[in-house]
């Protein structure tokens, strides 16, 4: 594991302009989205009976809330504004993830990989970030109905957790085997690699792969924990700093935890030839 780790660390010294250009894209991405939210959340505060409510007048605000909601369009413009961060969001996404994984097939290849990836792997990555994509929100077609059938009959918050936790757990473990999965698909698309080839290859060291995985999970928990605490800690410009040098710690960590495994699945293939 440790030859690993120290692989995935040394390719990402290798190619820090991808870390600076994933780290602008994040920032420029939490911008907008923050500039959204604010837009949207702030006026609805605005509104918010001030001071401290009675219970009349909270009810009045719940009441108005829900007769924009259900009796007028009022909030169509946000939700077309949403889905257009997601189409955005997920048309970006496999030209990103063509580059960086055509940069870890080629570590010694001169230029900058990134950007050719893009231009030469950017179809399969789509097609299958779409599959992906796919596979794990086929569960909502029967979760939704459950949980809305469990959240109108349940008595109690902890009678409805109980209903619906172990599926929603199960979902996310599935999705999380099904992420691993197309993981090696992308490996492959991005070195010319036969898809079955790049499936055996990768579930001959799944578990190398899926450990890592983990600690890699285990640290990003652990380094947004200590961030946080810290800024509740530190307040003024130290609490600042903490707060934007979070993403670009969030955005090297996750380049660390692919290259870590991408290594493991490229000895793997390799020992197949």
């Amino acid at each position: 594991m440790k030859a690993y780790v120290r692989s995935g660390w040394n390719w990402c010294k290798e190619h820090i302009y991808i870390w600076v250009i994933l780290f602008l894209y994040q920032l420029l991405w939490g911008f907008f989205l923050y500039r959204f939210v604010d837009g949207v959340v702030t006026p609805i505060l605005r509104r918010y009976p001030d001071p401290a409510p009675t219970e009349m007048s909270r009810q009045l605000f719940l009441t108005e809330s829900q007769f924009y909601l259900m009796k007028t369009n009022d909030y169509f413009p946000y939700l077309w504004a949403i889905l257009g961060f997601v189409a955005v969001h997920m048309l970006l996404t496999p030209f990103i993830h063509a580059g960086v994984f055509h940069a870890m097939s080629r570590p010694k290849q001169q230029g900058l990989a990134f950007f050719q990836g893009i231009k030469l792997a950017w179809k399969p990555m789509l097609v299958l970030y779409l599959l992906e994509t796919l596979l794990i929100i086929a569960p909502a077609i029967w979760f939704v109905p459950y949980a809305a059938h469990a959240l109108s009959t349940s008595a109690s918050l902890s009678s409805l957790l109980v209903a619906v936790a172990p599926f929603v757990i199960a979902w996310f473990i599935g999705g999380w085997l099904v992420h691993q999965l197309f993981l090696f698909l992308n490996f492959g698309a991005a070195s010319e690699t036969p898809l079955i080839r790049s499936v055996t290859a990768g579930t001959r060291r799944l578990l190398p792969i899926l450990g890592l995985s983990l600690l890699f999970i285990g640290i990003t928990i652990g380094v947004g924990i200590l961030s946080t605490t810290a800024a509740a800690v530190f307040t003024g410009i130290t609490a600042l700093i903490i707060q934007q040098a979070l993403p670009a710690i969030m955005t090297i960590l996750k380049m660390w935890g692919l290259s870590a495994r991408h290594a493991v699945w490229q000895e793997a293939e390799q020992q197949m030839k």
